[in-house]
């Protein structure tokens, strides 16, 4: 009985010893002293000039601190400037491969446990946050979703009711089908029932994001490209409902045309089923006058398979991650990217650029409730993030191929295309 005593004492001193220990590296941790100097990668254009006025309201309160802001590399690749020591320590980048990549290269900081890291992550929109690789990198600042428009004045020319889009596919197949029957307009223009971006199928894996939401409405959701390891695809798994998506697209190309150089804003275009929330500013420059919805405008959700199927939406915009460099400046950057994550700021840096707001308690504003806005603000709890990996960009890249042969080309027949675009994509992801 001694010796069991004795052992238990032993193993109390020992907890104790370990909790002091990892208490002291805990308080060291949020106690680390912040640089007075970090740089700040942006994009050139209108981010640039929101981000001066915010880091100099930033410096106000900081009048110790300089933030220099830099654009973002060419690309987006920052790889070069990490292996020459001399790269930024916050950038501000879009969602895609390129987080997941300085990620999976342990070049990005992990935020789990930073101070105030669950607080703040338990004030977002939680579809907004994807760990990568078991672990937070990142804090989206901005969101972007894709929804269908279409033209209230095509619907009446055609018959439909304009208070009333297609909700279904079979719905939006019979639209189209009504739309393209119209005449020629004056100028000679064919109207189209819908419009895909084809030509952008050639342009990198980003595009799958605009497709994308039609292949989560034919899953339901269950599915995205990859495995939970983003080493291999699992789209050609039954449940994830690829020869449907690819049915259905291919059911719709036939009502529109070959290419966007006939797009929605040119007014001869019944629907677009990608519409993001970032293209409002294409309404001010459409053919003879602005567009304004709710008015000669219709937004709505892309319809789905079956009634009462929840409609689903990929999400587009801009994530914040902390590249590895000091703990100094890593303190700083992490201080900086909570400022920018207040309410005030984050509402500034959002209207000004055009994005949706991932904070929860803004999505509530006013400025959002806007009946124009709402329909966007709704999608956000049914969005996915794009899964961020460089597997996750071959395999799009590849299955875009493939989609260009089975739904524009018909080079591909129905019932070898997701076989075929499984084969591609593994093949790409193999040669990343």
């Amino acid at each position: 009985m001694a010796n069991l005593r004795g052992t238990f004492v032993r193993l109390a001193v020992a907890l104790i010893l370990v909790s002091t220990v990892f208490g002291a590296m805990l308080a060291h941790a949020q106690d680390t002293p912040m640089a007075n100097e970090i740089r700040v990668s942006v994009v050139a254009g209108a981010m640039q000039d929101t981000m001066t006025r915010l880091v100099e309201k930033y410096q106000e309160a900081n009048p110790d601190v300089t933030v220099t802001l830099e654009l973002e590399p060419e690309g987006g690749a920052f790889q070069a400037l990490i292996a020459a020591g001399n790269q930024p320590d916050l950038i501000i980048t879009s969602f895609g491969p390129q987080l997941g990549k300085l990620a999976e290269q342990d070049a990005a900081v992990v935020l789990d446990d930073l101070p105030g890291a669950e607080d703040l992550f338990a004030r977002l929109e939680p579809v907004s946050l994807q760990k990568l690789y078991g672990h937070y990198y990142y804090v989206p600042i901005g969101a972007d979703v894709t929804l269908m428009i279409y033209n209230k004045a095509l619907f009446e020319e055609a018959g439909l009711d304009p208070d009333a889009p297609p909700a279904t596919w079979d719905e939006f197949l019979a639209a189209a089908a009504a739309i393209d029957e119209l005449p020629n307009r004056e100028n000679g223009d064919e109207v189209y029932g819908t419009v895909f971006w084809n030509e952008a199928l050639q342009w990198g894996g980003w595009y799958w994001n605009m497709l994308q939401p039609i292949y989560l409405n034919a899953n339901q959701g269950q599915c995205q490209l990859l495995n939970n390891l983003a080493t291999d695809i699992i789209f050609d798994r039954e449940e994830c409902a690829l020869d449907k998506f690819f049915e259905f697209a291919k059911a719709a190309q036939q009502y529109a045309p070959p290419t966007m150089e006939k797009n929605f804003f040119g007014r001869n275009i019944g629907m677009w089923l990608q519409y993001g929330y970032s293209w409002e500013p294409n309404l001010q420059s459409a053919a003879g006058e602005p567009m304004v919805i709710g008015e000669d405008v219709g937004v709505a959700p892309v319809p789905v398979p079956n009634e009462g199927d929840t409609s689903f939406t990929t999400f587009g915009g801009r994530g914040m991650m902390i590249l590895k460099s000091t703990p100094e400046r890593e303190a700083r950057a992490w201080h900086f990217l909570n400022f920018l994550m207040e309410d005030e700021n984050n509402y500034q840096f959002i209207t000004e650029l055009g994005y949706l707001p991932v904070i929860l308690a803004l999505q509530d504003d006013p400025y959002f409730q806007d009946p124009a806005r709402q329909p966007f603000v709704e999608l956000l709890a049914h969005g996915y993030v794009p899964e961020q990996f460089a597997t996750a960009d071959s395999a799009a890249s590849a299955l875009q191929g493939v989609y260009g042969q089975v739904v524009v080309e018909d080079s591909v027949p129905l019932d070898e295309s997701v076989a075929t675009a499984a084969q591609k994509a593994r093949e790409a992801i193999q040669g990343s």
